[in-house]
């Protein structure tokens, strides 16, 4: 390699490195930069900045592909529009949460400087393969990342998100901008770089799956400069779904009768808590008390925040549609607090009386179904052994295809993938 393609190389790999720290060291500022925008511009501003954002790609794109490239070929555009309206599509299935959609831009930019750095390696159509599977593994890393810092959690929808902004740029590059490639036909090399990647994704979800409360604090007993991890959620957890006909459904980490029986047992001493706690910060009361710790003590308290605080937002909103969907979400909160929390709820000061209940009840249809967010669980639901036999079978199969083609010489060079 001569120096100015080693020096093309170096920078290449460099934006990947820079683009994927601006996303880290992002990660305890998130939280800050959410609430100064949603106070002086408003939650929405973060999902029209990425409607902005597609926006201009996509004319951009249009834009050099039309009219500088000279490239008339209808499919382009077609596969254009389909992603960016594709990053539309899930930006505004994400519009009561615009913040989330932000991972569409970041991960949309991580893709480009990807595809640019493993040019230098592929030079086939299993680039867009492995760009797609390296920026999956750095939005995993994004999110252990989110997992450590206080006050964050992990969240597997949150690695969907970046795994699919990744993909669907990568699709763009594919059918809608059709880069020239060396080879039609993927080759060994390629083959060999993409099992890698694929096997490390995997196992590091193997192993986020596998982080439970359990497992934190032993490893924390042994390395004691990572005790604070004890007191974050779990990454993955086992978690019940409870229906109940008048409610809809809700998440705990109790059976119905272990709340029953917590609730009888357990309601002077927890309510008493919950009354000396209540002019101290929340976030301090989740640091002490943890999901892990104290389930239902844990459980009651975020139930309780939640409703509060659509109850405060339906009360200072003059949009009629964001307070009758607030109102909903503090009634159905209420309703789970006094269904199976309800000894420990009368026994703390957070219980409301008639008037505040009838004049939410007023506001809303009480018989629409909800399901409430709070100990969702994080990860998917799959039994371990099962999950890990999995991975262990997909990477022997890696392994013996790597093989294979090492063994076949140029069989591959004659055949099409």
């Amino acid at each position: 390699m001569n120096t100015p393609a080693k020096k093309k190389y170096w920078l290449s790999w460099l934006w990947v490195a820079l683009c994927a720290l601006a996303i880290f060291f992002t990660v305890p500022l998130a939280r800050s930069i959410q609430n100064f925008v949603t106070a002086h511009i408003g939650r929405s501003a973060f999902g029209v900045a990425v409607l902005l954002a597609a926006g201009a790609t996509f004319a951009g794109i249009f834009f050099v592909l039309y009219f500088r490239l000279k490239i008339r070929t209808v499919k382009n555009y077609i596969w254009l529009a389909l992603v960016s309206g594709a990053y539309v599509y899930f930006t505004l299935k994400l519009w009561k949460s615009p913040e989330e959609a932000v991972h569409f831009i970041e991960y949309g930019l991580l893709g480009f400087f990807l595809f640019r750095a493993f040019q230098h390696h592929i030079h086939d159509k299993g680039i867009y393969l492995a760009a797609f599977l390296a920026g999956s593994f750095i939005g995993i890393t994004d999110e252990i990342l989110q997992w450590i810092v206080p006050g964050r959690y992990w969240d597997f929808r949150d690695v969907g998100l970046n795994a699919l902004s990744s993909g669907l740029f990568q699709i763009l590059l594919w059918k809608g901008i059709r880069p020239q490639l060396s080879y039609q036909k993927i080759q060994p090399k390629s083959i060999k770089i993409i099992s890698a990647l694929l096997a490390a994704t995997l196992i590091l979800i193997g192993l986020c799956f596998s982080n439970r409360s359990a497992r934190v604090h032993k490893y924390t007993e042994i390395l004691p400069f990572l005790s604070g991890l004890k007191k974050q959620e779990a990454m993955s957890e086992l978690r019940y779904t409870h229906r109940d006909p008048e409610i809809g459904a809700f998440f705990s980490r109790l059976t119905l009768e272990q709340l029953k029986h917590i609730d009888n047992k357990k309601s002077e001493e927890y309510g008493s808590f919950l009354r000396d706690w209540k002019e101290r910060e929340y976030e301090e009361f989740l640091q002490l008390v943890t999901g892990y710790t104290n389930p239902f003590l844990h459980e009651i308290r975020v139930h309780i925040y939640r409703r509060d605080k659509k109850y405060e937002k339906a009360m200072t909103t003059t949009d009629p549609a964001e307070k009758e969907d607030n109102f909903f979400i503090a009634f159905k909160e209420n309703q789970i607090l006094e269904q199976y929390f309800g000894k420990t709820l009368t026994g703390s000061s957070y219980k409301w009386n008639k008037a505040e209940l009838d004049q939410v009840k007023s506001m809303i249809d009480a018989t629409s179904f909800y399901k409430s967010p709070v100990s969702r669980p994080r990860f998917i639901s799959m039994n371990e052994i099962m999950m890990w036999g999995f991975i262990l079978c997909v990477v022997i199969c890696l392994i013996v295809l790597n093989m294979l083609i090492k063994k076949a010489g140029t069989f591959w060079e004659k055949r099409e993938f």
